[in-house]
C-alpha cells in the first residue's frame, strides 16, 4: 500500500502473542487518530509481511505480502490471513501514528484496498482490545477495578488458620491443539487457498468438531472448445467432536459451508472453484 512518510513510534517491535499486539494498538491509538502498522509472522513455517491501516475505531485496509512466493493479498482474505498471523505469533511490528489528515489522504491513495476491506471494529479482530477499552473506561471514571485472586492466594487465605503452605500450586494449562494444514495447491493460489482452509476450520469449530487436519488439492483444469478453467478441489478433514449433533449432520453443515465459501471464493479468484470430494474423519 502507499503510505505517507511519517516517523515510526516503534520500529522491530516483539509482540509474543495478540494480546502484546491488541495492547500496542491500544497504546498507538490513544495517542492518535489512526496509525498503520508493519506486521512480520510466520503461518506454518511460512512468512508474511502485512500493512494495516486504521483509524482510532476500525480496520480501514489491509495488505498481506507472501514473502516467498511474491503473492499480494488484499482486503478480506489478507485480514483473514493476518488473524491467523496474530494466532500464531510471536510477530515483529513496525508502529506510525497518523494525525486525521494523514487518515484520509491513506485511504486517497489505496482506495481499491479500501473498498476490499471489511470495515471491522478494532476489538473485533483483537478481542483484547475490548477488554483493555472496559478496563480504561472503568479507571477512567473512578470506580473500583476488583481483580480476583490467584488460585494459590484464595487457597491460603482461605485455610491460614488452620495449616501453613508447603509450596505454590502450579497450574498448567492444556496445551492448544494445533491443526496440520496439508495444502497441495498452485503457488499463485496458497494464500488464497490457506484463508479458505482456516475459515473451513474455524466453522468446524463453531459447531463443535476440533479439526486436526485439514488437506486440501487443488488442481486448474481447462475445459474443452474453449469454456474456460477452473479449479477441481478436494478437501479431506480430520479431527475430535464434542458436538451434541450427530456426525452426518456435521458432515453436511460443513460441507455446505464449503460450497458457499468455494463460490465466494470463485467470485474472487474470477474463475470456477468445484469442489469434487470432501471427506470428514471424527
Amino acid at each position: 500500500m502507499k503510505l505517507p512518510s511519517v516517523a515510526p513510534l516503534e520500529e522491530n517491535y516483539l509482540c509474543r502473542n495478540k494480546e502484546d499486539f491488541a495492547n500496542l494498538v491500544w497504546r498507538t491509538i490513544k495517542e492518535s487518530r489512526g496509525a498503520f502498522f508493519k506486521v512480520l509472522g510466520k503461518v506454518d513455517d511460512e512468512p508474511y509481511y502485512a500493512t494495516l491501516l486504521i483509524d482510532d475505531q476500525k480496520i480501514l485496509a489491509v495488505e498481506v505480502q507472501d514473502v516467498k512466493g511474491g503473492s499480494t493479498l488484499i482486503g478480506k482474505p489478507a485480514l483473514e490471513l493476518l488473524k491467523d498471523i496474530l494466532e500464531v505469533g510471536p510477530v515483529i511490528v513496525d508502529v506510525f501514528l497518523m494525525n486525521d489528515i494523514d487518515v484520509k489522504m491513506s485511504v486517497m491513495e489505496n482506495i481499491d484496498v479500501y473498498k476490499s476491506t471489511p470495515k471491522m471494529s478494532l476489538d473485533e479482530m483483537c478481542p483484547t482490545i475490548g477488554s483493555i477499552m472496559k478496563t480504561s473506561e472503568i479507571k477512567s471514571t473512578g470506580q473500583v477495578e476488583q481483580k480476583s485472586l490467584p488460585v494459590e492466594e484464595k487457597t491460603w487465605k482461605a485455610s491460614s488458620s488452620e495449616v501453613k503452605p508447603e509450596g505454590k500450586l502450579k497450574i498448567r494449562e492444556k496445551p492448544k491443539p494445533r491443526t496440520e494444514f496439508d495444502l497441495n495447491v498452485p503457488s499463485n493460489l496458497e494464500p488464497y487457498l490457506r484463508a479458505f482452509s482456516n475459515k473451513i476450520v474455524r466453522y468446524a469449530k463453531s459447531i463443535g468438531v476440533e479439526v486436526s487436519k485439514i488437506k486440501i488439492d487443488t488442481k486448474e483444469v481447462r475445459y474443452a472448445l474453449g469454456a474456460g478453467s477452473g479449479l477441481h478441489t478436494t478437501i479431506e478433514i480430520e479431527g475430535s467432536s464434542n458436538s451434541l449433533l450427530s456426525a452426518e449432520r456435521i458432515k453436511q453443515n460443513i460441507e455446505n459451508f464449503i460450497y458457499q465459501e468455494a463460490g465466494e471464493l470463485s467470485k474472487e479468484l474470477g474463475k470456477r472453484v468445484v469442489v469434487s470430494h470432501f471427506s470428514l474423519k471424527i
